[in-house]
């Protein structure tokens, strides 16, 4: 009959009830390690570099970056690009003081709808929309599908607000606007009634309408 080492015994019987705490362990410590993983998207039809940022909720910026795109940032169907490292900017650098948003319809205006992060007014065709912060627009027109006359707007400190739905728009791409300047009207493009469908990013990420709706 073979003896077996009691020593030894004990050690293989220790580690093979540990395996599955090692493997936890290991995956504990790779989800600590910063992300090295790499994405690609190929371009589609009518794609732009602010619909992909928005449909894939990453920084425009970033995506711009990390694909050495220039302007006007023109990509093309079946290009590829690459979604590299982690999408999120360094946020070590505080904001030297709280921002004030000016209200997008200029008052306190009923809001109908909040669905996650969008804040949707329903209110009359025509109605004034303002830039709640001073910025440059990026999209101004019909460009994403879905979203009818939009408007978006990048402000300082990685946010980026969105205004969908429009009726008239007042700016074009590239413009600098200042803090409550009118940008458009209310409308009801691609929508089933007049409405302002309004979201606040920032780096990428939608802010909670919850905490969107308390900012004004």
């Amino acid at each position: 009959m073979i003896k077996f080492d009691t020593k030894l015994l004990m050690i293989l019987t220790f580690i093979i009830s540990s395996c599955s705490s090692l493997d936890a362990l290991q995956q504990s410590y790779k989800n600590f390690l910063p992300s090295r993983s790499t994405e690609s998207y190929i371009v589609q039809p009518g794609d732009s570099i602010w619909s992909i940022a928005i449909n894939f909720n990453i920084d425009s910026e970033l995506l711009i970056k990390n694909n050495n795109l220039k302007k006007p940032y023109t990509i093309y169907p079946n290009q590829k690009l690459t979604f590299s490292g982690n999408f999120v900017k360094n946020n070590s650098i505080k904001e030297s003081k709280a921002i004030t948003w000016h209200h997008p319809l200029g008052g306190k205006s009923k809001v109908a709808i909040k669905d996650d992060s969008w804040l949707i007014f329903k209110e009359p065709r025509g109605l004034p929309i303002h830039s709640i912060h001073s910025g440059k627009v990026v999209v101004s027109g019909p460009d994403i599908p879905g979203y009818g006359n939009l408007v978006m707007i990048s402000h300082p400190n990685g946010y980026l607000s969105l205004y969908a739905h429009c009726d008239k728009i007042f700016v074009e791409q590239g413009d600098d606007v200042g803090k409550g300047v009118m940008i458009a009207q209310l409308g009801n493009s691609e929508a089933a009634y007049p409405m302002l469908r309004f979201q606040l990013r920032k780096n990428g990420k939608p802010i909670n309408a919850e905490k969107l709706n308390s900012l004004f």
